[in-house]
């Protein structure tokens, strides 16, 4: 499908034309065309009995949808090729044999080698429509004939590497702090770094980070500069292994046990490989059917699924994770209206998986504290399974020489609130005290909500209550305090004991909402206990927003307790662009602070931001401070000035962004996630990338910071505010990301060249509408609108030969000879020139 702007100064009949056969392939009546519309006889070289049938289309190839019994599958490109009878016929591709996903038995192989099997003769018991106006294919199979999967579900083979690109990532921040006796200068520099080949990602993670001081009062100077590494590493995923291989510097990532830096090989699964109804956690709903009838699943009053199911009993697991607490009622409405309900116990909470799925994690190498490498080698393992609907375990070994840890648990989900546990046993060795100390670590969790009134409690609970449980960490910055001297004396007088927090949501309705939050921890060789609990409210009274928060804390050293009170009040201006807000604090030691700022965006894309505030508390501190930014397509700039009393003053200036380079140049936009995508669009510079408000920059280049991998993404163009004189062919693609991937999304388009032929055949008359022009190599040029006005849109000769047909017969064919100037492609004036067309002889 071709998407083109409409000139103001020419009626582009040719859309028309083109619209109109469109419609043909929407119906499958057996209502004639009647081609006399268009003058009689035939148009475009195209018989129009082609039309009097069920999707009717023209040879070629389309994008489309795929529907397969009302459930979209893909998006991918039909190719119609003409069948013994003369009409366009659908190809089995095996892109589209994988999109249907269908047992090997449904399709029936054909004996020739035919560059084309049709999907009629191929799949016998399959019915489809073609529907060129919505650019969707609908099919019908019989569902014993389709592979049954989870909703949403991809084919691995649809998974797309992406293109060979490099990245890098920056977040620069200059600040600078000057008092009557001494300026400070820091720079500090955040790059994320990453070179795609292949298959292959390679990453690199560090930060940059300078500080010069000097005193005005004498000779002092102070200077640091470090670059530190954090992460670098190579990593491929792997469908077998249902996730990723990575080598080099890395963090274990694990929801089970203790993660820390490592140098070596990790194998760790991705739960973004399954579907997305089967990530997360939702719990499998099963029943008994006495007649065919429509089970619905509600939570919270909400219907979240809905299914017809023929008499027996169902099995339904592939709901989608809800983020949402709250029991599941299950509605089976049987054939003659009646209605039985059940309830299945649902609560969101971390450890718990789908029954039958699984998360693990495999990583062994050395032990690394920034660019310190433990000289032993390290393995460490966890996995957590879902047993049962209600029931995952979890459990994870770390080994080395000198460390042992186990761990155990499970999460279970009960109509009372979903509850997890864990205990981890250590046996830790100091070679150099000849001490063995073992012991053992023990955590849980608890979560509920009470859907009719509003109320959400999460309590945890974590105690060391082994003297002699040591965590790896803990271990090696004893073994080895060159490498890790900064934490060694803390772990030898400072190990947790014991840790308690809650946390308790309570909604109001129109009164509010309530949150009290705390914690208490103490220490192996302290008699005291830290407290820390909080208390807030928070409401609005027409467009006023307020929040009032109460805190208390208390240190352990030395048992006093702090007591705080914090007010914010926020006030939206106008249509709530800018914002005026207060706020005052005050603590029990006779403390006081107190703020007035107004903040706010502007522009179209609210790409500026803004903010000016003054301060002042009771200890003669007055401040006056303020800071504005814009994001723009290339990245973000930031800047902050303040000024306390009369001599101390504060500047900062920051800047983030990436830069992408290509087969195509260098791009340069916003941050980019692991994944992202390279959008190519040659000469449609300015034209905007749909959902994140980038565009097409001048070398025709667009960056989409981030993609969703294993998952359809679909890219689209905007090109209302390019030249109308560049067309696309189309403007929406999709992708299907790998992790990591950068995937290069190219879009076809062309220069309109503006030349118009009022061309008159040798006996006078019009070229009838919607005849067709060809140059000498055959190339299209464009369509001839009424008045016999041939509209050569893709002429690519100043000079040349151009046939015109709008029949198969020497008699409704004719030629003419040109010449024209081509110089100036981006012209929205057309040229227009007479011509006489000539019969062509046979």
């Amino acid at each position: 499908m071709r998407i083109q702007k409409t000139l103001s100064h020419f009626n582009r009949s040719s859309l028309a034309i083109l619209c109109a056969l469109g419609l043909y392939g929407n119906h499958a009546y057996s209502d004639e065309f009647d081609a006399s519309l268009w003058g009689g006889g035939s148009v475009l070289g195209v018989d129009f009995a082609r039309f009097n049938q069920a999707n009717a289309v023209l040879p070629g190839e389309y994008r489309a949808d795929i529907w397969v019994n009302n459930q979209l599958k893909g998006h991918e490109t039909l190719r119609f090729v003409d069948n013994s009878e003369g009409r366009a016929d659908l190809c089995l591709t095996p892109e589209l044999q994988d999109v249907l996903d269908l047992k090997s038995a449904a399709i029936i192989k054909q004996g020739s080698d035919e560059d084309c099997v049709f999907v009629k003769d191929a799949i016998p018991e399959s019915t489809f429509v073609y529907k060129t106006g919505e650019l969707k294919l609908d099919f019908e199979i019989p569902q014993a004939l389709t592979v049954q999967r989870p909703r949403g579900y991809i084919s691995p083979k649809r998974w797309q590497s992406g293109t060979t690109a490099t990245f890098l990532n920056y977040d620069l921040n200059y600040y600078r702090y000057q008092t009557e006796s001494s300026i400070s200068d820091s720079l500090y520099g955040n790059v994320r770094a990453g070179l795609n080949i292949g298959s292959l990602a390679f990453r690199h993670t560090g930060f940059y980070n300078q500080v010069n001081s000097r005193s005005k009062e004498n000779s002092f100077r102070y200077t640091y500069s470090k670059y530190q590494p954090s992460e670098t590493y190579v990593q491929r995923d792997f469908e077998l292994l249902r996730g990723n291989v990575t080598l080099g510097d890395f963090y274990t990532s694990t929801q089970v046990g203790e993660s820390f830096g490592m140098r070596g090989v990790r194998i760790a699964s991705d739960d973004r490989m399954l579907s997305p109804s089967q990530r997360g956690f939702a719990p499998v709903v099963r029943g008994v059917a006495n007649s065919n009838a429509n089970v619905t699943i509600k939570q919270n009053g909400n219907i979240i699924y809905q299914l017809s199911v023929p008499a027996g009993p169902f099995v339904i697991s592939d709901l989608y994770p809800s983020g949402y607490n709250g029991d599941l009622l299950v509605e089976i409405q049987e054939s003659d209206g009646s209605v039985r309900t059940f309830t299945v116990p649902f609560s969101n909470v971390a450890p718990l998986i789908r029954v039958g799925q699984y998360r693990y994690q495999i990583a062994s190498g050395r032990y690394r504290h920034w660019n310190n490498e433990y000289v032993d080698p390290i393995t460490q393992a966890t996995l957590q399974y879902g047993l049962f609907n209600n029931l995952t375990l979890n459990g994870g070994v770390i080994y080395s020489k000198n460390y042992r840890a186990a761990l155990f648990g499970f999460g279970l989900n009960t109509p009372i609130g979903a509850f997890s546990a864990d205990s981890t046993w250590s046996h830790a060795i100091f070679p150099e005290e000849k001490e063995n100390k073992k012991g053992y670590s023990l955590h849980g969790t608890y979560s509920i909500n009470f859907n009719s009134t509003g109320t959400n409690i999460t309590l945890a609970a974590y105690r060391y209550s082994s003297r002699h449980f040591y965590t790896l960490r803990d271990t090696l910055a004893i073994n080895h305090r060159d490498y890790i001297y900064d934490e060694f004396v803390n772990v030898r007088t400072q190990r947790p004991k014991s840790q308690y927090q809650f946390s308790i949501n309570q909604t109001l309705g129109d009164y509010g909402d309530l949150y009290l939050v705390g914690q208490t921890y103490n220490y192996w060789g302290e008699s005291g206990t830290n407290n820390e609990y909080q208390i807030a409210y928070a409401n609005s009274y027409k467009k006023l927003n307020y929040n009032i928060t109460l805190s208390q804390t208390t240190n352990s050293e030395s048992s006093k307790r702090d007591n705080a009170i914090y007010i914010n009040l926020s006030l939206p201006l106008g249509e709530g662009k800018h914002t005026v807000s207060t706020s005052h604090s005050r603590n029990n030691s006779g403390y006081s602070y107190n703020r007035v700022g107004v903040s706010g965006t502007m522009g179209e894309q609210n790409q500026w931001h803004y903010g000016v505030n003054v301060s002042k508390n009771n200890h003669q501190y007055r401040g006056i401070g303020a800071n504005g930014g814009y994001t723009g397509r290339f990245g973000s700039y930031r800047m902050n000035i303040s000024q306390e009393n009369s001599h101390n003053r504060q500047i900062g200036l920051g800047a983030s962004g990436s830069i992408v380079a290509h087969k195509y140049g260098v791009t340069l936009g916003q941050q980019v996630g692991d994944s992202f995508a390279i959008v190519r669009a040659k000469d449609a510079s300015g034209a905007l990338i749909q959902g994140n408000n980038q565009r097409i920059d001048y070398f025709g280049n667009g960056i989409i910071p981030y993609t969703m991998p294993y998952s359809i993404n679909y890219v689209r163009i905007d090109p209302k505010d390019i030249s109308g004189n560049i067309e696309f062919n189309a403007t929406e693609q999709q992708i299907i990301p790998r992790a990591n991937a950068i995937n290069l999304v190219e879009f076809s388009t062309h220069k309109n060249v503006m030349v118009l032929f009022n061309l008159t055949q040798s006996n006078g008359e019009n070229v009838p509408m919607a005849a067709t022009a060809q140059d000498d190599k055959g190339n299209f040029v464009g369509y001839v609108v009424q008045g016999g006005m041939l509209f050569a849109g893709q002429l690519q000769q100043e000079k040349g030969r151009l046939t015109v047909n709008w029949g198969p017969n020497h008699n409704e064919q004719c030629y003419f000879d040109y010449q024209v100037k081509l110089e100036n492609l981006d012209s929205l004036e057309a040229q227009t020139y007479d011509a006489m067309c000539l019969p062509i002889k046979k």
